[in-house]
């Protein structure tokens, strides 16, 4: 009896450190020796600037997760026009200069969640998508979606980045190295 209810209190721990992750079939490999474009995610949070921030660590990620050249598409708005609008007109413009730019391959994504839970511990959570887009076609090569929540002493962005570590762990990424064999 004892052990069962020790084992119960080990499984009520380990649960708010849980991730769920869901994906596309994997499909045939990207090439990571290719030019990529990181396009700009929309935040679908209250959270402002989640979207950047979740930009700033998936292309820290790609690049340690083999993609040689991964460009962030140079997006201007005023600072009034980035709330309202949740990252639309930036994705959108993000979009016009990948393509102008000739660029085949493209990731972006979408902030779900990014936030600490109200309540005693104050847990953080993140929740994301990711895709990756054949362009100029805007073709989906690979989605996934992953929801992480974390320890009362962890922050936001720690959880955000291990959650953003499991989905470009799972993209179709053809290393260099794979390449030349």
């Amino acid at each position: 009896m004892k052990r069962m209810i020790l084992l119960l209190l080990l499984a009520v721990m380990i649960l708010p450190g849980c991730t769920t992750l869901k994906q596309t079939e994997r499909g045939k490999a990207i090439p990571g020796d290719m030019e990529w474009a990181l396009l700009p995610f929309i935040n679908n949070t209250e959270t402002p600037y989640a979207a950047e921030r979740a930009e700033a660590i998936t292309q820290a990620l790609l690049y340690a997760g083999g993609i040689q050249k991964v460009t962030m598409a140079p997006v201007e708005l005023k600072e009034e026009e980035l709330l309202p609008d949740r990252g639309t007109k930036r994705y959108r413009q993000g979009l016009e200069w990948a393509n102008k730019q000739g660029l085949r391959y493209a990731v972006t994504g979408t902030v779900t969640e990014w936030r600490y839970k109200v309540g005693l511990d104050g847990e953080p959570v993140a929740g994301m998508t990711l895709l990756v887009m054949e362009l100029p076609e805007g073709k989906v090569l690979w989605s996934g979606s992953a929801g992480r929540s974390g320890w009362s002493r962890d922050a936001v962005s720690a959880v955000a980045q291990q959650l953003l570590q499991s989905l470009v762990d799972k993209m179709p990424i053809q290393a260099v190295s794979d390449q030349s064999k």
